[in-house]
């Protein structure tokens, strides 16, 4: 792969920690500039899309917002852009993929995206459950023809240089949080339990109809496998993430009663199923009701903005009983966290996500963690 010559090592170290096993050390991505860029560290992925030059329009610029979200050309060049500047450490992949403020879908059924200089916002579209009605007509609607148009794009300009993973099209909870309204849904759980079972029901199909139209066009160049791009988490076969930030507002009774089966739908999808677990409070909620999931193999645990980081001590013994469980751990960690958090856990079926300043130390981290990982 033209931005990652050691791309076979990592792949190898990949497969095993889905087997939960190691060749060598954990998987660790260590994300750094290259010694020829000019410029300093990008964003981490998981805070968002990189908004590079978006700060220099007016907020009335609507015109050239637009545009910068959605022109294919535009999208490559900022893509390529990142790819030439960033070095891909360990089992850090290049790999690109659409964010719309994560949450794509909503505008497929009817909520009409606004494209700011920040992120993209869905407004509240189900007024009543009596009038409303599920309509998606992917050969016509123009806002999955836009993202297809980019992703078509990023596609035929591959030429075994990166990856393309799965345009984020958001799962249930999160998007009828946003086409409802968080307060309006939350009422909708006692009075109308019946419509919300359904939304979610039509919601997941959507969702699969999708995830295997894109994996049908990028698994060839995804070498024969599928990627979960803000993560830079390859697997060999399908794979993406299934989420409910939503979840921490209703009781493990609800979210067993609602969204499980939704968790269990997609994941049957997935050869590979990741869970994105986000913040403390869904962590306490809700982790035991995951860990009895058979669908899910893996576990991405967010802190949250504002919340203790990853090494905090209270987290420790929710990850050993993931790795307990035999689930897959991936974690985002600071540099100075990574050492601290292979003395308390096995690197079998360990994924750790990182950024450091430069590639000389990204290499002099990776040469470390051979030791870290056996002690």
């Amino acid at each position: 792969m033209y931005y990652k010559t050691d791309w076979d090592k990592a792949k190898e170290r990949m497969i095993a920690f889905w087997n939960n096993e190691t060749i060598d050390r954990c998987c660790v991505a260590v994300f750094a500039p290259r010694k020829t860029s000019k410029f300093p560290s990008f964003p981490e992925l998981q805070n968002g899309p990189w908004l590079d030059e978006l700060e220099k329009f007016s907020d009335s610029d609507q015109d050239s917002i637009i545009k910068w979200w959605n022109d294919p050309e535009e999208n490559y060049k900022r893509m390529k852009f990142w790819f030439e500047n960033t070095y891909f450490g360990g089992e850090a992949v290049p790999a690109t993929y659409i964010n719309w403020g994560a949450m794509a879908m909503a505008s497929f059924y009817g909520s009409e995206p606004i494209f700011d200089k920040n992120t993209v916002w869905y407004l509240p579209v189900i007024e009543n459950w009596e009038n409303w009605e599920w309509n998606f007509d992917p050969g016509t609607n123009k806002y999955w023809q836009q993202i297809k148009s980019i992703m078509n794009l990023f596609i035929e300009r591959s030429n075994e240089e990166y990856f393309v993973g799965t345009p984020e099209f958001g799962t249930a909870g999160d998007l009828l949080s946003l086409m409802r309204g968080s307060e309006k849904l939350a009422i909708d759980f006692i009075e109308h339990p019946l419509e919300v079972k359904k939304a979610i029901d039509i919601i997941a199909d959507t969702w699969i109809e999708l995830h295997e139209e894109i994996y049908k066009r990028t698994k060839d160049i995804n070498d024969n496998g599928d990627v979960l791009a803000w993560m830079s988490l390859w697997a060999p076969g399908r794979h993406d993430q299934l989420a409910c930030d939503y979840s921490p507002l209703i009781s493990p009774v609800m979210f067993k009663e609602f969204f499980v089966p939704e968790i269990k739908k997609e994941g049957n999808w997935c050869e590979y199923a990741t869970y994105h677990l986000d913040g403390p409070s869904a962590m306490k909620t809700h982790l035991e009701t995951l860990l009895e999931i058979e669908e899910l193999d893996n576990i991405e645990w967010t802190p949250g903005v504002g919340m203790p980081p990853t090494l905090t001590p209270e987290y420790i013994p929710a990850y050993k009983k993931i790795q307990k469980m035999k689930k897959k751990l991936y974690l985002l960690a600071k540099p100075y966290e990574i050492e601290p958090l292979l003395n308390e856990l096995s690197p079998k079926g360990l994924f750790i996500c990182t950024n450091v300043d430069s590639e000389d130390e990204a290499n002099k981290l990776l040469k470390k963690l051979e030791k870290w990982s056996y002690k």
